[in-house]
């Protein structure tokens, strides 16, 4: 399949597109490299995970309509895949329009480019955060009652909404990935395993917002790529005008305080916490229903967080890896 991916040096975009590769589908990713984190972290995974198969990622900004319209009627894909987002929870109130340009603007920037250039498939990813606290756990794609925490998790609904209103258009089929805390190698230094993890290695102060408390539903990046491509053959499958979301999560929901301690058992240190108190963009519990993913790819086994963070330990205390991991946190907004 050739597939058009967007957020191309990001955590899940940069595994994903090196995953896809090497099962045969033919992949064109783009990013634009932005400052949210460091972009030499997004460089490095370009290296690690990308070029690594002959595969680039081309620099481009997607507000830029006419230039998307132009690289992918040139490319001719028969799938676009969305992964570029303005990500993170506690960006600053006056750093909102970063929310709109990034996650609504260009959301609907790559739905005019699918229909101008009548493309079949379309995967994005939405979050967990769509949820909000009055959801009932675990949490089911069937919810209505969705009432996100959080801006970001806002734009993250409406992204939902549109695509369905397109939908309504029968031109192309879409699906939205609902993710669940995706963690692992090359991942993201504004989450919280990330800086723990960081914290635990080079002994540096760790900020905890709240008690410790929330729990998340971890996915390890594997689970994600994996499950993304068999959603992805699904889809391809269906009839156009076909659109739903699909929750990527192992429904066993894990408290920070009990992550802290699996990385300081693993690491043997004890991590300096400096608490504060909790933002009002947290989610308490987030824990997914699995009933419609497994009943579209079969059963599946998650990978434990256990393990998990293990691999992603490992990872981290690679040389050329411990030298960067703490300047990758600090970069981070």
């Amino acid at each position: 399949m050739k597939i058009f991916l967007t957020g191309g040096a990001g955590f899940i975009g940069s595994h994903l597109s090196a995953y896809l590769f090497k099962n045969g589908h033919e992949v064109l990713s783009i990013d634009n490299f932005d400052d949210y984190y460091s972009p030499d972290l997004k460089l490095a995974r370009v290296k690690n995970l990308v070029n690594i198969y002959g595969n680039q990622v081309v620099n481009m900004d997607l507000l830029d309509l006419n230039k998307l319209n132009a690289l992918v009627s040139e490319f001719k894909p028969n799938c676009v895949m969305h992964f570029a987002a303005q990500a993170g929870v506690r960006i600053p109130l006056e750093r909102y329009d970063d929310y709109v340009n990034s996650n609504i603007r260009v959301f609907n920037n790559i739905l005019e480019c699918i229909l101008k250039n009548n493309i079949e498939n379309f995967l994005y990813a939405s979050s967990s955060s769509v949820y909000g606290n009055l959801s009932n756990p675990p949490f089911s794609e069937l919810s209505l009652n969705l009432l996100p925490e959080s801006f970001y998790g806002i734009t993250k609904l409406m992204n939902e909404l549109l695509t369905s209103v397109h939908a309504k258009n029968k031109q192309f089929k879409s699906r939205g990935l609902r993710l669940f805390t995706v963690y692992g190698p090359w991942g993201r230094p504004d989450m919280a395993y990330f800086k723990l993890c960081s914290s635990a290695l080079n002994k540096s102060t760790f900020n905890l917002f709240g008690d410790g408390s929330v729990q998340r539903d971890f996915t390890f990046i594997d689970d994600a790529t994996l499950i993304i491509e068999k959603l992805l053959l699904d889809l391809d499958s269906r009839e156009v005008g076909f659109t739903d979301v699909v929750n990527i999560g192992g429904r066993r929901p894990l408290s920070i305080n009990y992550l802290i301690k699996e990385i300081e058992k693993i690491t043997d240190t004890t991590i300096i916490v400096n608490r504060s108190k909790s933002s009002n963009s947290d989610a308490m519990i987030t824990v997914a229903d699995k009933v419609y993913l497994e009943k579209l790819i079969g059963r599946h086994t998650f990978i434990p967080l256990e393990f998990g963070i293990k691999k992603f330990i490992d990872w981290a205390i690679e040389p050329s890896i411990k030298t960067n991991i703490e300047k990758w946190v600090q970069s981070s907004h």
